[in-house]
């Protein structure tokens, strides 16, 4: 069979072309650092490569959210924790304005002190974040939670909405608690009841040895106190949780980071090697056609 001069032509063309564009590739390859620079260089590993950046993508946005849900449950645990500090003062001083051997004077700075207390407890139930969202509200973020009413008694405004976030494949975990929940269960509240308290305080004429005054306030004073340290227990379980999260998907992000780079990243010893092979292909092939191209069939005579 003959080969033509034209057909000779098209088949050193076609290997030229064909060593050039794999020089080419290879030096795109080296430049970029990865092996695969369109799914059809390896389908099976592109597709295997984009289901694990899929799987990355979703585990970048859960370690978002555990980190913004840590910083929330982290404040709110502040808070409350200083919240018990004020608790546990509060007690010290009604028991102390149960001693009865305290005369009215005695009684009014109590109550000055308790005044004081008050205020500081509603702050810390009053409480924002660092976009001026009420902490305690609920989903009511807007709304002061504790305020007086017009009859001059403590109400809470808020709701008992429950705000969750995401952090793991069907995983949530609760961000929020609220004021209602922690201080204002079973009808009573310590915020109204040391008011009623106060005032018997500053009541020369009140008669403490008759009067369950200072009983009734230490009862709803435990139950506050009570309701206030399990939720801060609670807030430290849920951070708990968070680390135990986040833990996982960081182990989890840092093996399908390896597993993409294996299929992805170029192997720069082996690009060196096809590099070379090209190379020496291209030459032989540019050499080979110089001299046929030249010869005649006068050169030959």
């Amino acid at each position: 069979m003959r080969v033509s001069t034209n057909q000779y032509s098209h088949m050193m063309s076609g290997s030229l072309s064909q060593n050039s564009m794999g020089i080419n590739k290879i030096m795109q390859q080296m430049a970029t650092g990865k092996r695969l620079l369109v799914p059809s260089d390896d389908p099976m590993a592109s597709t295997r490569a984009m289901n694990l950046k899929r799987e990355q993508a979703a585990i970048s946005q859960y370690l978002g959210n555990i980190e913004q849900a840590d910083v929330a449950l982290k404040k709110q645990e502040t808070y409350l924790s200083s919240a018990v500090d004020v608790l546990q003062d509060i007690r010290d001083k009604m028991l102390w304005a149960g001693n009865g051997t305290n005369g009215p004077e005695e009684r009014a700075a109590i109550a000055d002190e308790l005044e004081h207390l008050q205020d500081s407890l509603v702050s810390l139930v009053n409480a924002k974040d660092e976009n001026g969202k009420y902490i305690f509200s609920g989903n009511e973020v807007n709304t002061q939670p504790l305020v007086k009413d017009a009859d001059g008694n403590w109400v809470y405004q808020g709701d008992t909405g429950v705000r969750e976030v995401v952090v793991g494949d069907g995983v949530t975990i609760q961000l929020n608690v609220n004021a209602e929940d922690m201080f204002f269960s079973g009808g009573t509240d310590i915020f109204n009841q040391l008011d009623d308290l106060v005032g018997a305080l500053r009541d020369p004429d009140h008669d403490f040895e008759s009067s369950d005054i200072i009983s009734t306030s230490l009862d709803v004073l435990d139950e506050t106190l009570s309701s206030v340290s399990s939720t801060v227990t609670s807030l430290g379980s849920r951070q708990n949780a968070l680390t135990t999260m986040q833990d996982g998907h960081s182990e989890v992000e840092l093996f399908n980071n390896d597993l993409i780079g294996q299929l992805e990243d170029l192997d720069y010893a082996d690009a060196m090697v096809q590099y070379n092979n090209y190379l020496l292909a291209l030459q032989a092939t540019q050499s080979t056609y110089v001299k046929t191209a030249s010869l005649s069939l006068f050169s030959i005579m």
